[in-house]
C-alpha cells in the first residue's frame, strides 16, 4: 500500500515533504492536526498520534490493518516478529491500566464510565 492509500482517508492533510504529512487523527476527536504519516524508502509507513491513539486504533478508524502500513515482502518477512512483541507490549499496557484503576479505587475515588470501560477491556485482554 502506498501512503496515499491513508492520506486520502484523512482530514485536514498538510503535505510536509519527504514523505512526511500531518493530519487530524481518525482514532479520536481531533480539530488540528495531531497524527504524523511518514513513509520510509522501504516502503514502511510510520504513523504516531501525539494524543497518545495506538496505531492499531488509528489503522481500525480508516477501516485498514496494521499490515497495510509495511510492503508485502516486509510483512511476510517481520509481521511474525511485529506480532509477537505487540502483544508483549498489549500485555503490558493492559497490566498498568488494571494497575492506575486499582490505585484509583485505594484512593476512595471512584472511576469514570469511560475508566471502568476500559479496565474491562483490559480484563478480558488478559484472560
Amino acid at each position: 500500500m502506498s501512503v496515499a492509500v491513508l492520506v486520502d482517508r484523512l482530514d485536514k492533510v498538510k503535505d510536509k515533504g519527504r514523505d512526511e504529512f500531518i493530519a487530524c487523527c481518525p482514532a479520536h476527536e481531533d480539530k488540528s492536526p495531531s497524527l504524523t504519516i511518514k513513509e520510509l524508502p522501504d516502503g514502511r509507513i510510520l504513523i504516531h498520534c501525539f494524543a497518545g491513539c495506538s496505531p492499531l486504533e488509528i489503522v481500525n478508524a480508516v477501516g485498514l490493518t496494521m499490515g497495510d502500513l509495511f510492503p508485502e515482502k516486509l510483512e511476510r518477512d517481520f509481521k511474525p516478529l511485529y506480532m509477537a512483541s505487540q502483544q508483549k507490549k498489549g500485555n503490558d499496557h493492559h497490566r498498568l491500566i488494571m494497575s492506575v484503576a486499582d490505585g484509583i479505587r485505594r484512593q476512595g475515588q471512584k472511576l469514570t464510565r469511560k475508566e471502568l470501560d476500559e479496565e474491562k477491556a483490559a480484563f478480558l485482554a488478559l484472560k
